[in-house]
């Protein structure tokens, strides 16, 4: 047999052995869907949320307010209605309010804001609550700590996690 023989039938023979020992079933890595950590992260965020709701309940139930849960999750009661517009995106609007936790602790007595709804130049609920009320409007309004300065806090004088409770005057 000639050299160059044997090579192309050494060739043929190693080349046959490699792709039987291959099948062409594709391999597929089979991954978690979702990140171990994420979702541990998310059954905690519902726990929290979970334990403040119920606290938010009870502590309504125990004072007799006639409150009514907004579908993002404030909390509003209307304790003198307003006589102007109804408030809308975009609007600028003014109001005064006395700020506390459930707790009774006082954050803010006698604070004055403006600012433009829906750019959420204030906490997320009392940007949202707002747009249900009248200038003139006075009202209640409970914000989960979700929608109000998260697991943070101010960095002032309300702390992460914080339940708050507005007395709101929306001028």
């Amino acid at each position: 047999m000639s050299r160059r023989f044997r090579h192309i039938i050494l060739s043929f023979v190693l080349a046959t052995w490699f792709l039987s020992g291959c099948d062409n079933t594709p391999v597929i890595e089979v991954q978690s869907k979702t990140d171990p950590y994420k979702e541990n992260m998310i059954n905690a965020n519902k726990n929290i949320a979970g334990a403040e709701d119920t606290q938010i309940k009870s502590y309504i139930d125990r004072r007799g307010w006639k409150m009514t849960q907004l579908s993002n999750g404030e909390w509003i009661e209307v304790t003198k209605p307003g006589k102007g517009p109804k408030i809308s995106y975009e609007d600028s609007v003014s109001v005064s309010y006395r700020l506390e936790a459930l707790n009774g602790a006082v954050f803010y007595e006698n604070q004055e804001e403006t600012f433009v709804v829906g750019r959420h130049q204030t906490t997320v609920g009392l940007d949202r609550a707002v747009m249900e009320f009248q200038h003139g409007t006075e009202a209640r309004v409970v914000l989960p700590s979700s929608l109000a300065y998260g697991i943070v806090g101010d960095g002032d004088r309300v702390p992460g996690r914080a339940v708050l409770i507005y007395y709101l005057k929306v001028k």
